[in-house]
């Protein structure tokens, strides 16, 4: 996604997530590499569909307990490797978070924003 598109203040990251995809499977070597209040690029060697649901966790380093959520393939690098050139990945809308989560998300952003 161009910046231009984008309503939340994106950052990079590099942390661990769990992700329980589509099949029932789950997976703990995938690495969200930027966040945002609305979405993650996770990095991952073969990226899922666009469409495809999921559930994510993952603890950010200010965070007492991990975030659940499920979400959202919005974009791959398979169809648009202009939007993450040279890696291989997902864009993931986040669904389904809680309020709490959802503040502690955004102190996260505006720390990083302000460092």
């Amino acid at each position: 996604m161009d910046n231009e598109r984008r309503s939340n203040s994106r950052v990079p990251v590099e942390l661990s997530v769990k992700l329980r995809l589509p099949d029932g499977r789950t997976s703990s070597s995938d690495t969200i590499g930027n966040v945002s209040l609305g979405g993650v690029f996770i990095a991952m060697p073969t990226p899922l569909a666009f469409g495809a649901e999921l559930e994510l966790e993952f603890t950010l380093p200010v965070a007492p307990r991990s975030i659940r959520c499920r979400g959202f393939v919005v974009w791959s690098s398979k169809t648009h490797p202009e939007r993450c050139p040279g890696q291989s990945g997902i864009g993931v809308r986040l669904m389904d978070i809680g309020i709490p989560e959802m503040r502690i998300l955004n102190e996260f952003i505006a720390g990083r924003l302000d460092a």
